[in-house]
């Protein structure tokens, strides 16, 4: 597949939040020489696209957090406190994330990356910017 939506971040999260959620049906037991159904299909679609967008914008409010507080990691109260987001919900925001990108456990480098890009093509820091994610 290689839409240029598939090299924004946002559709780079979407995708693996797909995976997640194909992995997450296997493993409950779905049989996978079962065709979905269109409910199957849309659910599937729903779910990734929620989580997969919740998950870029956490890398992108990092990447703010990073560029506003002139560091280059964050630890997770820090983000806390820089989002004015509760605790909870930045630690399930987490989670999604570490789902998503098991390589990681925070934004960190990711972020970083994005800030960096946007920075070199003098853009703003967005979901939508292409880019070639490191592996």
């Amino acid at each position: 597949m290689s839409s240029k939506s598939v090299d924004t971040l946002l559709g780079q999260c979407i995708l693996r939040a797909g995976r997640v959620f194909v992995d997450d049906n296997l493993a409950a037991g779905r049989d996978p020489t079962v065709p979905a159904n269109r409910r199957e299909i849309l659910r599937a679609s729903w779910a990734s696209t929620r989580v997969g967008s919740n998950v870029a914008t956490l890398i992108i409010e990092w990447a703010l957090a990073l560029d506003e507080l002139h560091v280059d990691e964050l630890g997770s109260e820090q983000f806390v406190d820089f989002s004015g987001s509760s605790r909870s919900t930045v630690y399930r925001r987490l989670s999604e994330f570490r789902r998503c990108w098991p390589e990681y456990d925070t934004p960190n480098e990711l972020a970083g990356f994005v800030l960096a890009e946007a920075r070199r093509r003098d853009v703003r820091v967005s979901p939508q910017l292409e880019l070639a994610l490191p592996a």
